[in-house]
């Protein structure tokens, strides 16, 4: 007879490396959720009550296992001074269109300290502290942060990935910037209850793996500040390619997820010898035709469930059909348990 456990239990079990019953699903659900509730994006992320509310009815509406608060890659930059653009069409995030530190200010002016109390990054604090007392106890809380690679991009613009290329000093002082405005905020969450701690660095899977040495150490005092508070780290990205897979691990979160272009069952297997669970990426194809996700699933899911998840190759678009995710969450809850 099965026992029935929590996700919160499954997610933290698959970074504890523990064979489960079940696949955990961890989504990484924004926009769509201000879809289902049909409200405005510029309205959920702007208002905690909002924002909670609309997360915590898409979790409740699907079941899948985490919720991740918030994935928007501009918070931490709009904090800072980033000029954000909201689009007028329907269905669109903000968008950066000033960068501080190409426009005169300073390092300094960034004042990081203060950073938790500006922008709408109290409004994140805020629905991190209601979804906890609400659901806490049942689905897991991820903590989302901005990795530094795109963070300190957000920052400088575009000549940012040239100095860094270049090996230009300022190029690594704006990564050592960003790499501390994630530590601040990481803490933050971890004080707030998160159980994982999500660095999403959009550039780093398609970024070459001999930059990586600049993140280096602004990822290990994440890691350190995690591990103090007992939370579980996850390092995620998109558009990796096999050459991405080894040097990403290297960096050594508790987990990774690093897009759909990467074999999952070889991305597991690395993983697992070196101690990590990973993400297998569902290729966003599979979101528009819901006919395919049975044979998806019956081709691809992982042969154990020892430190494998499944989850969204970046945010789920904003327009995915809610039938497609319950159909979604139908073959994930009936899939074949294999064992290792």
């Amino acid at each position: 007879m099965m026992v029935e456990i929590s996700s919160k239990e499954l997610v933290k079990g698959v970074f504890r490396l523990k064979e489960l019953p079940r696949i955990p699903f961890i989504p990484w659900i924004c926009t769509f959720a201000a879809q289902l509730e049909q409200i405005s994006i510029p309205d959920m992320l702007s208002d905690p009550g909002l924002l909670s509310t609309a997360l915590l009815n898409a979790q409740k509406l699907f079941g899948y296992d985490a919720i991740a608060t918030v994935f928007d890659p501009c918070l931490e930059a709009e904090a800072c001074g980033c000029q954000l653009e909201w689009p007028d069409e329907e269905g669109r995030s903000p968008q950066i269109v000033g960068h501080p530190l190409s426009e005169g200010a300073s390092l300094e002016a960034l004042d990081i300290p203060n950073l938790d109390k500006r922008g709408r990054i109290p409004v994140v604090m805020e629905a991190i502290r209601r979804i906890n007392i609400l659901r806490g106890k049942q689905v897991a809380i991820m903590g989302v942060v901005t990795g530094p690679f795109t963070l300190a991009s957000h920052l400088k613009g575009e000549s940012f990935w040239d100095d860094l290329k270049q090996g230009s000093n300022q190029a690594f002082q704006i990564i050592a910037a960003a790499g501390s405005i994630d530590l601040m905020i990481s803490r933050k969450y971890c004080e707030l209850g998160v159980d994982v701690i999500v660095v999403a660095d959009e550039m780093l899977g398609s970024m070459d793996p001999g930059l990586y040495q600049a993140v280096t150490a602004p990822l290990k005092s994440i890691w350190n500040i995690t591990k103090f508070f007992g939370v579980h780290s996850l390092l995620l990205t998109t558009g990796s390619t096999a050459n991405n897979v080894e040097p990403i691990l290297k960096l050594q979160a508790e987990g990774v997820a690093l897009g759909a272009k990467i074999d999952s069952k070889i991305l597991q297997e690395k993983a697992l010898k070196l101690n990590s669970c990973s993400g297998q990426s569902i290729p966003p194809a599979m979101f528009n035709e819901s006919s395919e996700l049975e044979k998806y699933a019956g081709e691809n899911l992982p042969i154990t469930t020892k430190g494998c998840f499944l989850t969204t190759d970046w945010e789920l678009p904003y327009a995915t059909g809610i039938e497609t995710m319950h159909e979604l969450m139908r073959v994930i809850n009936n899939s074949k348990r294999l064992e290792s």
